[in-house]
């Protein structure tokens, strides 16, 4: 999927944008502080319907203004064109149209504009909690497997019911309910994050090896508990423990995606410019890997492409971006930064104070 065109109303200092993009490559040129990373974080949001820096309405919605709102025209592999819309309200009350009808959700707009984002606070994914990695592996879940999004949301609801209970229950008896329903659930969860998993490490372990060539990576998928031990007997175990700290303390909430070298983590071994070449290629991986099993690019946004790579790194990862025929949105504070990277249906974009133009 490809945008076309968007438009952007009272999103942060950007007062009001009409831009139609190239299908390839779009360079995003300003000052920092001029607007290029809200230009990036507008597409996302139409994508997640969240920002990626702030998620809070009154810190996104332009001063003075009742709400956002952001749309554009899509076309997929198929030359087939969608029109998406999002509002939001500074009470946090989104609104969503495709195609000119409303009554849509979030994870519609997700389905129709799969993004791929890499930021210089990206790092999270390496560097973070666990969260940030089963957010890796749940974004291709959802994309591959119809069922998922419905699992993790039920498996939600349980989780939430469960600990609110354990702040009460003087007995495991009094779980068993709610255990019961949640076993099943949480072993699908974990078969569809295996599978999807077992099915990237190539992709993930071949895209490192170009852009890391001296280390040889290793993934591995830890599910939330031990796998040889029956999930519904150490949720009974685990009892007195859940109820002292009322939450639960295993299960698929608890997933992990290890990446190591040499059996040492890679935020302990790698350098700042290391872990960024690793992020590139996670989520080029990602990306290739969605490309190929759904016969369309995922879109790119990157922000502040020149950090933290050299010249030879950033050719590299655009020589393979394009490879993709993806569409891609760069930011950067100067031109010289891109300059080996520009082609002929490229188009450059250049902010300055909110105000973007060509």
């Amino acid at each position: 999927m490809t945008i076309a065109q968007i438009k952007i109303h009272h999103f942060r200092n950007i007062d009001f944008a009409d831009i139609t993009p190239s299908p390839e490559f779009n360079f995003i040129i300003g000052n920092n502080g001029s607007g290029k990373t809200s230009f990036l974080e507008a597409i996302y949001m139409l994508g997640h319907g969240r920002a990626f820096r702030h998620q809070v309405s009154s810190r996104i919605i332009q001063h003075h203004q009742s709400e956002l709102i952001l749309f554009s025209k899509l076309i997929n592999a198929n030359l087939q064109s969608h029109s998406i819309g999002l509002s939001k309200t500074r009470d946090g009350k989104n609104k969503i149209r495709i195609d000119n009808d409303d009554g849509y959700r979030l994870t519609d707009l997700a389905k129709l504009l799969p993004l791929q984002l890499i930021t210089p606070e990206g790092f999270d994914l390496l560097t973070g909690g666990p969260k940030y990695r089963r957010a890796f592996i749940d974004w291709g879940c959802f994309h591959h497997y119809p069922e998922f999004i419905g699992l993790w949301n039920n498996l939600r609801r349980l989780l939430k019911q469960r600990n609110a209970l354990l702040k009460q229950a003087s007995s495991y008896q009094q779980l068993l309910p709610w255990d019961k329903e949640l076993i099943p659930i949480a072993h699908r969860v974990s078969e569809i994050r295996a599978d999807y998993l077992a099915q990237i490490k190539p992709d993930i372990i071949n895209t490192c090896a170009e852009f890391l060539p001296e280390y040889q990576l290793d993934c591995q998928f830890y599910q939330g508990w031990n796998s040889e031990q029956n999930y519904g007997e150490l949720l009974a175990e685990q009892f007195i423990r859940d109820h002292t700290v009322n939450y639960t303390t295993i299960g698929p909430h608890k997933a992990e995606l290890r990446l190591k070298v040499n059996n040492i983590p890679v935020e302990d071994l790698f350098s700042r410019g290391q872990l960024k070449l690793l992020l590139c290629a996670l989520r080029l991986a990602q990306g290739e890997f969605y490309a190929r099993h759904k016969q369309q690019p995922c879109l790119y946004l990157i922000d502040d492409f020149a950090s933290e790579l050299d010249s030879i790194k950033r050719n590299l990862f655009a020589k393979r971006l394009k490879s993709m025929h993806s569409q891609v949105f760069i930011t950067a504070v100067d031109r010289a930064q891109i300059n080996e990277m520009i082609s002929e249906n490229d188009k450059i974009f250049y902010v300055k104070s909110g105000t973007i133009s060509l």
